[in-house]
């Protein structure tokens, strides 16, 4: 029996590494971490990694590249790539790849459930019959947006972008797009109500729902910000699913306390953990959720074995899916 790569999972011992030990190779080693900050434990681990899992946002660095003389490939579990730096990886000759299995599913459900749960006062909803002993069935009705009959504004149209095209499609909407990349938006949405808007200013206009589905980049980090936010119309939602660092969160802070957009629904966050005592958490027009949109039982499945497949592919010197560098 071949001695197969040690990988290196970037996270503590728990749920979602027990995934990938089960089905783990034989002949293969797998290393997980005590937690996320424990940089000694890092350390001491990545000099006799070849390959390193890296599961979130938690920065890969410099340092940590320096003690992994071993190291052969990192691939993300996800798709988004802000936490680990490609040039580096390049100029060291390790390789890096995403894992794009369920992803695009998972992120389109739980951005449609954020913008249900946010504009349908969910939240508000539960508290006042479970918690108040109130019954305000009449109360919020005026004020909620709903899907069908909305225009959803989706900032980004890759995989994900999609996605959620096709969910709030079948719900009713219009589906406005923003794309950094012109052109037509291909054959499958043609003579559907999908249609691509002239400018990102544009999007935030006429959606009755804005949702980010694009990469953190240079450019456009912080790119929601309050003269973009004060162009939404009184009643929107605001949803992202994306990455924290596309929006000025103190930006968004300041026009929801003012109602426009009427309610957010959020995954990602300028700094995550998001702390206690964070501004957001006290506004009662927002539903936030702790990064987790792809985390479902069924894609974390999916993913544990797309990505040990695909690291099987590398060792064995065969073409590996999504390599990025």
């Amino acid at each position: 029996m071949s001695e197969g790569p040690h990988v290196l999972f970037w996270g503590p011992e728990g749920p979602v590494s027990g995934l990938y030990r089960e089905r783990l190779p034989d002949g293969w080693r797998l290393s997980t971490l005590r937690d996320r900050d424990d940089e000694e434990g890092k350390l001491r681990l990545l000099p006799d990694v070849d390959v390193v899992v890296h599961t979130d946002n938690t920065p890969l660095t410099r340092a940590h590249l320096d003690a992994a003389r071993r190291l052969r490939l990192v691939h993300r579990q996800g798709v988004g790539l802000d936490a680990v730096d490609q040039d580096e990886l390049r100029a060291r000759g390790v390789a890096l790849a995403v894992c794009t299995a369920g992803t695009a599913e998972s992120v389109a459900e739980h951005t449609v459930l954020l913008a249900l749960a946010a504009g349908r006062h969910l939240v508000r909803l539960h508290d006042d019959v479970a918690r108040q002993g109130r019954w305000p069935k009449w109360d919020y009705r005026s004020t909620s947006v709903g899907l069908a009959g909305s225009t959803v504004g989706l900032v980004g149209f890759g995989r994900i972008g999609q996605a959620v095209a096709r969910a709030v499609l079948a719900l009713g909407s219009d589906v406005l797009v923003h794309r950094r990349r012109g052109g037509p938006l291909g054959a499958e949405w043609a003579g559907r109500p999908v249609r691509a808007a002239a400018s990102l200013d544009e999007l935030f206009a006429a959606a009755d729902v804005v949702s980010l589905h694009c990469p953190l980049l240079p450019e456009n980090r912080g790119m929601v910000d309050a003269r973009r936010l004060g162009l939404m119309r009184e009643h929107a939602v605001f949803v992202n699913t994306a990455r924290g660092g596309l929006v000025v969160q103190d930006d968004l802070v300041a026009a929801l306390r003012a109602g426009r957009p009427a309610a957010a629904g959020l995954d990602v966050f300028a700094q995550e953990p998001v702390a206690a005592d964070d501004p957001l958490l006290c506004l009662p027009n927002v539903v936030v959720t702790p990064h987790c949109a792809a985390g479902t039982r069924t894609t974390s499945v999916q993913k544990a074995q797309a990505v040990l497949d695909n690291i099987g592919r590398f060792w064995a010197g065969e073409p590996v899916e999504d390599r990025v560098v």
